[in-house]
């Protein structure tokens, strides 16, 4: 999933392993939520570089480019990012034991 949502780019290389490593008890729009984040640190640099020119008018040569996600991008995305499946997880147990199959096998 990491790497679809987050895929190579050159010069770059992504934590794969730690990011499944960290994200145990995550759910899939958890893991979406992650990789969103971390993509968006790069524009979010380059807005803070844009934003310290007062508004003033950039030449399109002096802009900086957004660059690729870093493995800080990726740290950071894990750190604010928590997961939200274990909230339901209570509710999910109760329907389970009221609901769900008792069979044995």
């Amino acid at each position: 999933m990491f790497e679809d949502l987050l895929p190579w780019e050159p010069g770059a290389e992504l934590p794969y392993n730690l990011m499944v490593e960290r994200t145990e008890g995550y759910s899939g729009s958890d893991i979406r939520l992650v990789c969103k984040e971390a993509a968006m640190r790069p524009l979010r640099r380059l807005m803070s570089v844009l934003e310290e020119n007062d508004g003033a008018e950039v030449p399109e040569e002096e802009l900086p480019s957004v660059g690729p996600i870093t493995s800080d991008d990726i740290i950071v995305a894990l750190k604010i990012t928590r997961p939200s499946a274990h909230l339901n997880e209570n509710r999910y147990q109760k329907f389970n034991d009221e609901y769900g199959s008792q069979a044995t096998y």
